[in-house]
């Protein structure tokens, strides 16, 4: 099982990237948030799908998966069964409310 780090941003941060014809699966999510205020912590997923009948060059999409609100000074660990029927198709990102470095993003994930 791989992980990946990140800090609270604004700005979208990979978690990772799926293979093409694969599906991600986290089997992990914790947010550490160390920081003064409560943050809000959103997983996109960013994919372009595959070109079809009548629709020759399809454009990029991006669909909120998850979103976990996390108190100051509080870590919150999402329940694997909360995770189990999440699928990534494309990159995984997490966007937070604010920039915090004392807010880590931890997830664990794996490739069907």
């Amino acid at each position: 099982m791989a992980t990946k780090r990140v800090t609270a941003n604004t700005a979208a941060q990979e978690l990772f990237n799926t293979p093409e014809h694969s599906k991600g699966k986290l089997t992990s999510l914790e947010v550490d948030n160390q920081g003064a205020a409560a943050r809000t912590v959103r997983l996109q997923d960013v994919f372009t799908p595959d070109a079809s009948a009548g629709v020759s060059s399809p454009t990029e999409q991006t669909v909120e998966r998850k979103q976990v609100t996390v108190g100051a000074g509080l870590t919150a660990s999402v329940p694997k069964e909360e995770l189990e029927d999440l699928e990534f198709l494309g990159s995984c990102r997490a966007i937070a409310s604010a920039i915090d470095a004392s807010c880590v993003i931890i997830a664990g994930y794996h490739f069907e």
